[in-house]
């Protein structure tokens, strides 16, 4: 009843052996460009569940310890929390946890946002200096005046899937050299999920027993049937070639999709395809040419005269696909090529 007060905790420590990524090189520069500004200083750590988010924030605990800075985790949202941490008058880091969730419209006062309550304490307008961290799962849900305002939130990392060579590392790692044959698989299966080093971890400890990679994923709590995003180049067979960009697919889905893909300065085309069909081929997704279908619009050759309409729709009917490839994209690309 005497109001706010801390608590210590002992479970900042990095546990893991061996960092993968990138995340001490941003660490470092954090701490470094914290050390210099004379102002209050953020960082957004955006991306999936289970894709290292956590495991920065504490990397990122671990070095501001010893570098001498107190830090403070906040997991949920209590009016004054605002007031209360500009009280402080350290230079500290305050780390704040799934921020869009623990710090929704809503959570404890509907005539609250919560978000919107902390701005002033991000703005450092008491004349402070604290390194906010937040972590969020859907960039969507902060708001808007969080996102874009580097005065705020200087950085914003954005913690993609792991690269074919991050996966190969950590699997020689994580692997017993028996079941080193397997990671071609992992490789593949990685291009049609936005795979996480939760899902590694999981599937590293399910070959190492002797399971194999298709028993893993039989078994374990990892959901295949999702909505992934590609681009995709679609080959004719005169040569030419069509993109789509930032286009979502279930690859487990058997229904038909249409697609609409482009060509610079000319006109665009629409072919059709059940993604079930998408084969792994040498480590890349494909559509054969046996499996995909154009669709021709008469009606986008209407500015033609008569003539020269039946002769364009002709041509365009004799035209087939030769080849379909789909490249996975982070999601948090999909919309600037709809822009």
């Amino acid at each position: 009843m005497m109001g706010f007060f801390l608590t210590q905790i002992n479970d900042l420590k990095v546990k893991e052996e061996k960092i993968y990524g990138n995340s001490k090189e941003k660490v470092d520069k954090v701490l470094k460009s914290f050390k210099i500004i004379d102002r209050n200083f953020g960082i957004i750590l955006s991306g999936q569940k289970g894709i290292g988010k956590s495991l920065f924030a504490k990397i990122l605990a671990e070095a501001a310890l010893k570098e001498g800075y107190p830090v403070l985790t906040v997991g949920v949202y209590i009016p004054g929390i605002n007031e209360f941490l500009s009280s402080i008058d350290q230079e500290i880091v305050v780390i704040f946890d799934e921020f869009e969730k623990n710090f929704a419209p809503g959570n404890k006062d509907d005539n609250h946002d919560p978000q919107q309550d902390m701005l002033t304490l991000f703005d450092g307008l008491d004349g402070g200096k604290k390194l906010f961290v937040i972590t969020c799962n859907r960039v969507g849900d902060l708001n808007e005046y969080l996102k874009n305002r580097p005065g705020r939130f200087h950085y914003h990392f954005s913690l993609g899937n792991p690269t074919s060579e991050e996966i190969t590392e950590y699997m020689v790692d994580k692997l017993d050299q028996a079941y080193y044959d397997q990671i071609d698989k992992i490789i593949g299966f990685s291009k049609t999920v936005d795979i996480t080093y939760d899902y590694l971890r999981a599937i590293a400890f399910e070959l190492n027993q002797g399971y194999t990679f298709e028993e893993a994923l039989q078994d374990l709590n990892i959901t295949r049937v999702n909505d992934i995003a590609f681009d995709i180049v679609v080959t004719l067979n005169n040569g030419e070639v069509y993109y789509a960009y930032g286009q979502y697919l279930d690859l487990y889905d058997k229904n038909i999709k249409y697609i609409r893909a482009y060509k610079r300065n000319e006109k665009s085309i629409s072919f059709f395809f059940s993604p079930k069909d998408v084969e792994l081929v040498n480590g890349n997704l494909i559509l054969t040419k046996n499996k995909v279908d154009i669709d021709i619009d008469e009606d986008e050759f209407w500015d033609l005269e008569e003539n020269e309409r039946k002769e364009a729709i002709a041509k365009a009917k004799e035209l087939k696909i030769e080849i379909v490839t789909f490249n996975k994209i982070e999601k948090q690309w999909v919309q600037r090529y709809s822009v």
